[in-house]
């Protein structure tokens, strides 16, 4: 509300609205309304506005009535000038901070010191000057801020004739442009939306002793000098110097920042959840061993530290680092695994303590987040009592998805060994363990969702739901093929579970999910794409009904997912190619359907399902929700119907005028009637 207000107040400066009454103040609102995107064309359009109103010039982009005249700045117009040239950064941005304030000594040495239109630099003006001059090449210098700090003193004595005594504020001032490491743009930084963002610097393990800590140095050594001078650095100057040390990357880096954490805890100044979330996310992201025990720590030690202290009371957003530190142990051994030239053979597999141990490392990882994931979910006052519901709902989505991926990892690693190594080692009972989660899930969430976060969770859902998936098939892709039933086939009841509930929740929170985002799509086409592979060696006969099942879900999905997006709901047109999709659900027909007059009949509904995607010559006539290859489809379908006697007069049937005047109406459906007539 705030910035449409001052938006609405820049626009009525613009047309004249306020012009017989303009003052300096009105204008530096004006400033402060300017797009900060483009801070540089700002920074100039302001300067210019300055100029104008230094030289009582009528302004272009203001309109001034007939007998007025634009009002002199004031302290805050050179303040707000200078506040846009910093923005800009860099060196331009530093140069153009340094000439508007020499405009002001200038415009002090033009007048008598008794003028009314005297205009004195404040603290403020002071703070921008120190801030953007203690940054070197976007780094801090110790060096230069103490020598612009000294700088400032004389400037403050000589036209003010003030002593300059700095206060916290201040110093903190000299760190407040230096650029956000942790903040990089999302390319760079996978967590970008997510507090792990100050820990990003750690993902994939710790980096090289060699890595610079001079700048970390330097702004610890700015806090005690502040110290020294008789101020009290305050919950900023912490923090600064907390993230300067977690952006090292390096083992030492953290553990410094650990030490600092602890002394800001100590210290007189108002600590936050905030300003311990780089240690913990760093911790979360390195991969180390001990660094889930570190989380533990640093959560039970904020944990009985809010007794007193209440606002560092950990946040289930918070806590759920701990379930993020052990899914990144899994990944550090996978990495070690997958570095390896060749896999280890069998023998070397078993005799081999060091992959025993790592086997052991990854079941009790997964075991591990399912454990907490537990006691989070017995807490469930912790949720359902929250001031947060939103966030606390989001941060249990995650710790769902990432407890399924632990999971997963821990499948994987299990296939990669063999059969005999060891009977805990078994990939069955991790998807076990992950259906048993996706139950949790659909008790906890997915009952009460709070509308800003259906999108992400939706997607999450899918994911966690297209692991699952995966891991059934890649189980089947190691038994023996003389076995009688497939792992998936053991479990299509779950997986027709999972696709009734998937889209269900897309129903009921259809409104709010943008279903049609293209990352959503991908998402949703991945999970049907998966459980459809693990369809394909689907055996036994009695299983076939439940494939079938399957295949008719997806394809109502889809066909519903496209209604609605031609009714105008669906954001983004961008289609999807999802001819894969329905390739092999007409292969699936072709084996699950024994009688070959049915499967014309399953292979016609696939046909007629598929219809409304096939590219059209007319735009108005095409789906704006995905496309499939007609010829493809058809080709797919004349495999599934094998080599029965009237195959090709039935895909014929498919090229033939349906139901236009003039035309007989020949479908492939009157076409299976008609064969079935002969037969009687």
């Amino acid at each position: 509300e705030e910035i449409i207000q001052l938006a609405t107040t820049s626009n009525n400066i613009w047309r004249g609205k306020y012009s017989s009454f303009l003052d300096a103040n009105t204008l530096n609102s004006y400033i402060n309304c300017l797009d900060r995107w483009g801070a540089a064309q700002s920074a100039n359009s302001a300067e210019n506005l300055l100029e104008k109103m230094t030289n009582q010039e009528q302004f272009s982009g203001i309109k001034i009535p007939r007998g007025f005249k634009i009002p002199l700045p004031n302290a805050g117009t050179y303040n707000s000038v200078m506040a846009l040239w910093a923005l800009v950064g860099g060196s331009e941005g530093q140069n153009g901070v340094n000439d508007v304030y020499s405009s002001l000594e200038q415009q002090l040495a033009s007048v008598r010191s008794d003028d009314e239109c005297l205009v004195r630099p404040n603290i403020e003006t002071f703070k921008t000057l120190l801030a953007v001059n203690s940054v070197v090449d976007g780094h801090f210098s110790l060096e230069q801020a103490k020598l612009w700090l000294d700088k400032i003193r004389q400037k403050s004595d000589i036209i003010c004739g003030v002593t300059f005594v700095p206060d916290a504020d201040v110093y903190n001032a000299a760190l407040s442009l230096l650029p956000n490491k942790s903040n990089a743009d999302s390319s760079e930084n996978p967590f970008s939306k997510s507090w792990l963002k100050y820990g990003y610097r750690y993902d994939g393990g710790f980096k090289g002793v060699k890595c610079s800590n001079t700048e970390a140095l330097d702004i610890a050594n700015w806090l005690l000098y502040a110290e020294e001078n008789g101020a009290i650095p305050n919950v900023s100057m912490y923090e600064a110097v907390i993230q300067a040390w977690t952006d090292t990357g390096t083992k030492e880096g953290l553990l410094m920042a650990e030490e600092w954490a602890k002394r800001a805890i100590s210290s007189s100044s108002q600590t936050r959840l905030d300003t311990f979330h780089p240690i913990i996310a760093s911790w979360a992201l390195c991969r180390l061993e001990r660094a889930p025990d570190r989380v533990q720590e640093w959560n039970n030690q904020l944990s009985a530290i809010s007794e007193t202290k209440p606002q560092l009371k950990p946040s289930l957003d918070t806590l759920s680092a701990q379930i993020t530190a052990w899914k990144n142990v899994q990944a550090g051994i996978m990495a070690k695994l997958s570095q390896t030239e060749q896999p280890p053979s069998e023998k070397t597999m078993i005799s081999n303590s060091e992959v025993r141990r790592d086997a052991g490392m990854i079941f009790s990882a997964a075991k591990n987040c399912k454990q907490f994931l537990e006691e989070i979910y017995a807490n469930g006052s912790r949720l359902d009592d929250s001031s947060n519901i939103a966030t606390d709902a989001m941060a249990f989505t995650n710790m769902f998805s990432d407890t399924i991926e632990a999971w997963g990892c821990a499948s994987r690693f299990a296939l990669l060994l063999p059969t005999n190594c060891s009977e805990s080692l078994d990939p069955s009972q991790c998807v076990d363990e992950m259906l048993n989660i996706g139950r949790l899930f659909d008790d906890k969430i997915n009952a009460d969702v709070a509308e800003e976060n259906t999108h992400h969770i939706l997607r999450v859902v899918g994911r966690s739901y297209s692991e699952i998936a995966s891991q059934m098939h890649q189980i089947d892709s190691i038994l023996d093929p003389e076995e009688a039933t497939t792992y998936v086939g053991r479990k299509i009841i779950d997986i027709e579970k999972m696709l009734r509930d998937y889209d269900l929740y897309s129903r009921k929170h259809f409104a709010q999910s943008s279903s049609f985002a293209n990352e959503n799509k991908s998402v949703r086409h991945r999970f049907y794409k998966e459980v459809l592979h693990g369809c394909t060696g689907v055996k036994s006969l009695k299983d076939h009904d439940h494939v079938v099942n399957a295949c008719n879900l997806i394809m109502d999905h889809l066909s519903w997912q496209d209604g609605q997006c031609q009714r105008g709901g669906g954001g983004s047109r961008e289609v999807e190619d999802v001819t894969e999709i329905y390739t092999t659900i007409a292969q699936l027909m072709g084996t699950a359907v024994t009688c070959p007059d049915e499967r014309m009949d399953s292979l016609t509904s696939v046909y007629n399902n598929a219809r409304t995607f096939f590219e059209k010559r007319k735009k108005f006539n095409a789906s704006s929700y995905a496309t499939v290859d007609r010829a493809r489809l058809l080709g797919a379908m004349r495999m599934a119907m094998d080599e029965y006697e009237s195959t090709e007069r039935f895909i014929d049937s498919f090229d033939k005028p349906r139901g236009r005047k003039g035309f007989e109406r020949n479908s492939a459906l009157t076409f299976v009637e008609t064969m079935r007539k002969k037969k009687r």
